[in-house]
């Protein structure tokens, strides 16, 4: 590969990253915002907001971020094959977990009184995954830098 096919690449990636991290914290703003929200006060379209950026975030990885980072740290140390293969199975568990999330309120039409108690509690499962979730993926970032071996939890 040229040293212009790869400034073109490495551009490319930079790039990628920035536009998935950008909207990483446009995620994390509107799941801080959502618990603050009155009932009346839109929260439907608040939820529906929120369970689109989620599907657009958890996309956005899976299919143009995660495979370039692989490459790029396989390419450096082959050897992290094992530890990434394990580092992208957490991000997926995490996954799942996003998407059941967007299945029951992604296009929920109301909530009763009864439906607030459950959400509050999908709510804070949520949060956990994303903060697995982003913790992975930051230390899928680190390898990409050099830095130091992922600590498996």
């Amino acid at each position: 590969m040229s040293p212009e096919s790869q400034v073109q690449l490495d551009e490319a990636l930079d790039n990628a990253i920035d536009a998935w991290l950008l909207e990483r914290q446009q995620l994390l703003s509107q799941f801080v915002a959502l618990p603050q929200m009155s009932i009346e006060g839109g929260v439907l379209t608040a939820i529906h907001e929120l369970c689109e950026t989620l599907v657009d975030y958890t996309s956005q990885g899976h299919f143009r971020v995660y495979e370039q980072l692989l490459q790029i740290i396989i390419e450096r140390d082959p050897r992290r094959k094992d530890q990434l293969h394990d580092l992208l199975s957490q991000i997926h568990d995490t996954t799942d977990r996003i998407v059941v999330f967007d299945d029951e309120y992604g296009s929920v039409e109301k909530l009763t009184i009864q439906d607030v108690g459950h959400f509050t509690g999908r709510l804070s499962k949520l949060g956990e995954a994303l903060t697995e979730r982003f913790n992975r993926e930051d230390e899928l970032m680190a390898l990409v830098e050099g830095g130091p071996a992922s600590k498996m939890h």
